[in-house]
């Protein structure tokens, strides 16, 4: 039987310790994601063969392992481990360069892959300069944001600030009619980063317009050369304002990030179609392993 720990923002360093020279593309293992939806999870952990193995209980998702590399056959032992602990238990982000050097994991489950769940991938740089066409227009919508709010500022998101960050989130929600399980699961993540920001590695900037908030994000390391962008929120009365926070993020990170991941769709309609229109460089897939019976 294998020993389950709680996943909090103590281990923090452990984490540190596998995921620096095994780092992962998909936005889940961002310590900030693994605690502040975590908790919402039920994030458990263990460490088996020298990997670090993280436990999802709500959904009895097995995080792929962070580690030098296991065999297939020992990743399907270790399914079997914790369907000792939960019948449903199945593997994901399998990371798509593994499964092509490993043919023979599909003897031992069957793989399927969530296009919801992609996550996407974006050139910092090019977040900054907005070079080309297919990018013009929103060039434009900056352009005129930055006419009609010419004093507008950039602040970080600090301490002192996340009180009316709850509020400008609440305000948010109510005015867009934005209801259903995502958004309150999501709402609660927003709260517990909060409650956790001096414990994880979380930072944020907020645009300011006459000492309101206009917008805001909020983003950490995901790998050395990778930022994630977590949350996004933005007043839809001054147009612009969801193209000035992308473009004002994306200068803070362009000097210490190659790349943004700004995460999934989870399969809304407009929410693809707005990440799409930013043209990513590329989607991590999201693949799922289910054992073979």
């Amino acid at each position: 039987m294998l020993e389950l720990k709680p996943l909090t923002p103590a281990e923090t360093p452990i984490l540190r310790r596998f995921l620096d020279p095994y780092p992962r593309q998909a936005c889940d293992y961002a310590i900030f994601n693994l605690m502040t939806w975590g908790k919402i999870y039920n994030n458990h952990y263990t460490i088996w063969k020298e990997h670090f193995v993280i436990f999802n209980q709500m959904y009895a998702n097995v995080f792929f392992p962070v580690g030098p590399g296991l065999k297939s056959e020992e990743l399907r032992e270790l399914i079997e481990l914790f369907r000792e602990i939960d019948p449903r238990a199945k593997m994901v982000f399998l990371p798509e360069d593994w499964q092509s050097s490993n043919p023979d994991l599909e003897e031992f489950f069957d793989l399927c892959e969530e296009r919801d769940w992609a996550d996407y991938i974006y050139s910092a740089e090019l977040m900054v300069t907005l070079t080309g066409k297919k990018l013009a227009k929103k060039k434009n919508l900056i352009s005129q944001f930055r006419r009609s709010y010419p004093d507008y500022h950039v602040l970080p998101l600090t301490k002192d600030k996340h009180p009316v960050l709850l509020r400008f989130t609440e305000k948010w929600r109510f005015e867009r009619g934005a209801e259903g399980s995502y958004l309150d699961t999501e709402m609660q993540a927003i709260r517990n980063s909060l409650e956790m920001w001096d414990e994880i590695p979380a930072e944020g900037i907020i645009i300011c317009h006459h000492n309101k908030i206009s917008a805001y994000s909020v983003f950490s390391p995901l790998n050395s050369d990778t930022a994630a962008v977590h949350f996004e929120k933005f007043d839809p009365d001054m147009k612009g304002s969801a193209q000035i926070i992308n473009w004002e993020t994306a200068k803070v990170l362009q000097s210490r990030f190659k790349w943004i991941n700004r995460e999934q769709d989870i399969g809304l309609k407009g929410l693809r179609q707005a990440k799409l229109s930013y043209q990513p460089e590329y989607l991590v897939p999201f693949i799922s392993a289910e054992l073979k019976s």
